[in-house]
């Protein structure tokens, strides 16, 4: 009702001076001042109506509320579909015969993921991460900086977090063209290690946004939590 109530205000203001321009107006010889007038109150109802219908501009219902801004939130997204093999699950393995963990990443080099033996997809794997608990995990998410290293501006949503299970699972999402990148961390009882994986639903390259997400979350979980992540050469995860 709020931003209704402002809308209405703003109008009412912006024809008032409508009203008053003909009361006060005299009858005769007039005709030029009123004309003048109503022409420039017209322009300002416009110019308030304007500004006044912009409140109500809606956020797509795909938008997340923690986003930078609204500025592409009446944008239709571009979601893609959500993945069905999500969460954890004994899986096929090329090189091992079968794994139990989070699912394997595409061929596509939008994707990192630590579950499947790195024989599997080498090009595609990031090392599991050694730390405390899930509990870590999501004080980070819950802090995450929306539009940090220029991505992630459309916000993000965890959907799923189980502590027991140590699992957990977010949506995060770009700021122009709205596309979902899913994350996933779940502890691996057979390492006793973390497994983590982080892919694009739509196209090809990603353009190094999942590697900034890893390396952002993954950084934040060592210098405030003292986890242990192994990293390259260079100095990055992946």
């Amino acid at each position: 009702m709020r931003p209704f109530l402002r809308l209405l205000g703003a109008l009412s203001l912006s024809a008032w001076p409508v009203v008053l321009s003909y009361s006060t107006s005299p009858r005769g010889g007039g005709e030029a001042v009123r004309g003048s007038r109503a022409s420039e109150n017209r322009r300002a109802f416009l110019t308030h109506a304007t500004a006044a219908a912009s409140l109500l501009t809606p956020l797509s219902s795909s938008a997340f509320e923690n986003r930078l801004d609204n500025k592409y939130a009446d944008v239709s997204p571009q979601v893609g579909t959500q993945p069905t093999n999500l969460s954890v699950s004994p899986r096929p393995s090329k090189s091992a015969g079968s794994y139990t963990g989070l699912a394997p990443c595409p061929k596509s080099p939008n994707c990192w993921c630590s579950s499947p033996p790195p024989g599997d997809n080498l090009a595609r794997y990031l090392p599991a991460w050694k730390g405390g608990s899930m509990s870590d995990v999501k004080k980070v998410i819950d802090t995450y900086e929306v539009g940090q290293g220029g991505i992630d501006g459309g916000g993000f949503k965890i959907i799923e977090y189980d502590e027991k299970n140590q699992f957990i699972y977010v949506q995060f999402q770009s700021y122009k063209a709205g596309y979902i990148d899913d994350f996933e961390v779940w502890f691996n009882p057979e390492k006793g290690k973390f497994d983590v994986r982080s892919a694009s639903r739509i196209g090809m390259s990603d353009l190094g946004v999942n590697a900034k997400r890893l390396d952002y979350i993954g950084t934040r979980l060592e210098k405030e939590h003292g986890w242990v992540l192994e990293r390259r050469k260079n100095g990055s995860l992946v």
